[in-house]
């Protein structure tokens, strides 16, 4: 598997479901955002070997939600999404995703993103998110710890 590029670090496992995707890694990025990155690996795959349309949902959601956290200073549900799936990422590809918040009301916050794998779009997704709660947590109380790290 190749390496992690630059500035990346571990996520936290946040919670069960977060922790089945594990390794996922972070970086932060110009704007109060940050950027999400993992190599495909088997859990992450279809059984066709290419990343599941269950593991784009969720990193889509989790990219936007943080970010809106981040960037509005609140965060909340999903109130809905929509996801286009324009490529596949097979086992061992890299992929990063990135999100922009278009918009936000004192309720509710619009965002994109997209994740590339290897050059290539693989999927776009935008979102609109309630607003009611502070952030979850600060950017580097989502890193990883070192018995994580081990793990």
């Amino acid at each position: 598997m190749a390496d992690i590029p630059a500035g990346f670090h571990r996520l936290d496992r946040l919670d069960e479901v977060m922790g089945g995707f594990d390794p996922v890694y972070i970086r932060q990025e110009d704007g109060g955002y940050i950027a999400l990155g993992f190599h495909i690996a088997r859990q992450h795959c279809n059984p066709r070997g290419n990343c599941h349309g269950g593991t784009w949902a969720t990193m889509a959601d989790v990219v936007m939600g943080m970010n809106v956290g981040f960037v509005t200073g609140q965060s909340g549900p999903t109130v809905s999404m929509s996801i286009d799936f324009l490529g596949a990422a097979t086992e061992g590809q890299w992929v990063e995703g990135r999100a922009e918040i278009l918009r936000w009301t004192p309720n509710l916050a619009f965002a994109q993103c997209r994740f590339i794998a290897d050059g290539e779009t693989a999927l776009r997704a935008n979102a609109v998110f309630r607003r009611k709660f502070p952030p979850y947590r600060d950017y580097e109380s989502l890193l990883a710890r070192p018995a994580e790290l081990a793990g």
